[in-house]
């Protein structure tokens, strides 16, 4: 009977001290240097790219690779075509990537449903990155409905819920200004045949087709006089063709155009008549502001059995960080979102109009779980809605 207790003491003894152990463990935080130590062992990070992104971030990629000598292996391309090369190469039981950027639109309907996506929050260890008071609105946003796999870092802030570029001798300055209602978008009478948008059927042109259908001011009859034959909105596929219409003067509208947004912008830098109408108004319109970060140059997922777990980790927290959000307003090529870090005060190159304006309640749609939950539904919707109205 002793010998049996005396086992018994040793085995509670034993698996105390492994409670002990496990707990320690799991409460202690990788420091910084051992971060990088261990990402340098590894000496390599690849990272997948979608439209907006790898138009914008490849200086950012530098720097990290000349800051803590790790190689930077990036590949660019649209989100759909990046999309089916991972999905392809998992298949096949390759495993090559580690970090992703794409809209939430290619992630909530390809990566995610299919697992190539870890939980990113289990990465996060900087404690800077892990404080929410650090973010807008204290808290993490993420652009899919389990907030767990698609975290947001950035999202432009609008006066006006659907963003709309224009050609300024079409629509001069001071008419433009005096549209106070998204919905005079709409206006057969002023603009059938002047507007240019990317077709709703393309990767990343969704992420503001879903806010309109989820607005409380919009809604789905929006879309509908939107597709409708009698405004007579021209369809492209093409980003440069669509800010190129625009600079022109083909077009005197763009809307719903995702990224060829920031391309119209750029021309217009560059001396051609182009504006934004968010940057142009003075205040809101009538229907309710919205801050978006639905581009994949907003957005951050790890890969599923990545290659580079170590150095994964460390970018993530690296580019996450207060260093690294402000290297993106300041070193990107082109003109980034504003960050959801409330720290990052140098504005750069993020555009005026793009910035959140004090006293200003914006709407957040596009990282509420509860309405993201609708948004592959929506988006659907969206598509059924252009086809049967345009029959293409």
């Amino acid at each position: 009977m002793k010998v049996r207790l005396r086992s018994l003491d040793l085995l509670a003894f034993l698996l105390a001290g492994l409670l002990v152990l496990m707990t320690v463990g799991l409460s202690r935080s990788e420091s910084w240097d051992e971060a990088v130590a261990n990402a340098k062992k590894e000496g390599e990070l690849v990272v997948v790219l979608g439209g907006a992104a790898s138009r914008t971030y490849r200086p950012i990629f530098k720097i990290f690779e000349k800051k803590f000598g790790i190689r930077m292996v990036v590949s660019t391309g649209s989100g759909r075509r990046q999309a089916d090369r991972l999905l392809a190469e998992r298949g096949a039981r390759r495993y090559k990537v580690d970090v992703f950027m794409v809209g939430p639109t290619t992630g909530n309907r390809r990566l995610v449903p299919h697992g190539a996506a870890d939980p990113i929050t289990p990465e996060l260890f900087l404690p800077e990155v892990v404080d929410k008071s650090l973010w807008y609105k204290g808290k993490h946003y993420y652009s899919d409905p389990e907030e767990k796999y698609i975290f947001a870092f950035a999202g432009g802030a609008d006066l006006t819920p659907v963003s709309m570029r224009f050609n300024t001798d079409k629509l001069p300055i001071e008419k433009a200004k005096k549209i106070d209602s998204v919905w005079m978008f709409l206006d057969t009478k002023r603009f059938a045949g002047q507007i240019v948008s990317l077709s709703p059927m393309i990767a990343g042109a969704g992420g503001s087709k879903f806010t309109v259908q989820v607005h409380p001011d919009l809604g789905e009859e929006y879309l509908r006089r939107f597709y409708s034959r009698e405004l007579n909105v021209k369809f492209l596929r093409d980003y440069r063709q669509v800010a190129d219409g625009v600079a022109r003067g083909k077009y005197t509208m763009a809307i719903f155009v995702g990224t060829a947004g920031r391309d119209i912008d750029r021309l217009g830098k560059q001396g051609l008549p182009v504006a934004s109408f968010g940057e142009i108004i003075d205040g809101p319109v009538k229907e309710r502001p919205t801050l978006q970060g639905t581009g994949s140059s907003n957005n951050i997922m790890v890969v599923n059995r990545r290659p580079h777990p170590a150095a994964t980790r460390l970018f993530v927290n690296w580019f996450l960080s207060k260093e690294g959000q402000t290297l993106r307003h300041t070193k990107s090529q082109g003109s980034p979102s504003q960050s959801f870090r409330v720290d990052v005060t140098d504005m750069g190159k993020v555009h005026k109009s793009d910035i959140r304006k004090s006293g200003v309640d914006y709407l957040t749609f596009a990282h509420d779980p509860l309405v993201q939950k609708q948004r592959l539904k929506m988006l659907k919707r969206a598509e059924e809605l252009f086809l049967k109205a345009r029959g293409s």
